[in-house]
């Protein structure tokens, strides 16, 4: 019998997750914002050297998403970032700018994010460093 008290986790975890992922959907951004907003705890915005050309830019990113984990789904310009366990989505934009690349991580959901997107950021600045670039920005 205490077994049967257990089986039904997994379809509530499933469902929490569609729960979750319908609810995150109309707060997910599909523009570079300037910067994070004032006073927030679940954003990490930077600039960063790096003359390289768009097509390689996004073969890179594409390949770190697809090295995150099964979860990360990447867009040129737009890498969905999913937490492990609960599966929380986070917007990852990304925009070359010949010379310099514009980052923002941001949570969908939650008013703090325990540093999740500055450690995503600073995990892709350090690809990004440690990537064997062939092309510069034309």
């Amino acid at each position: 019998m205490s077994n049967l008290k257990w089986q039904w986790m997994p379809m509530f975890y499933l469902s929490c997750l569609l729960l979750l992922n319908v609810i995150s959907t109309p707060w997910a951004i599909s523009q570079m914002p300037d910067e994070c907003p004032e006073e927030s705890r679940n954003c990490a915005h930077v600039v960063i050297e790096l003359d390289v050309s768009d097509e390689e830019l996004n073969d890179a990113i594409r390949e770190w998403a697809r090295d995150r984990s099964f979860t990360t789904t990447y867009s040129e310009g737009h890498v969905i970032d999913r937490t492990l366990l609960m599966q929380f989505p986070d917007d990852l934009l990304y925009e070359n700018r010949c010379g310099t690349v514009e980052l923002h991580s941001q949570s969908r959901l939650g008013i703090g994010d325990l540093g999740v997107n500055n450690n995503r950021l600073e995990n892709l600045i350090e690809f990004l460093e440690n990537f064997d670039w062939k092309s510069t920005c034309q």
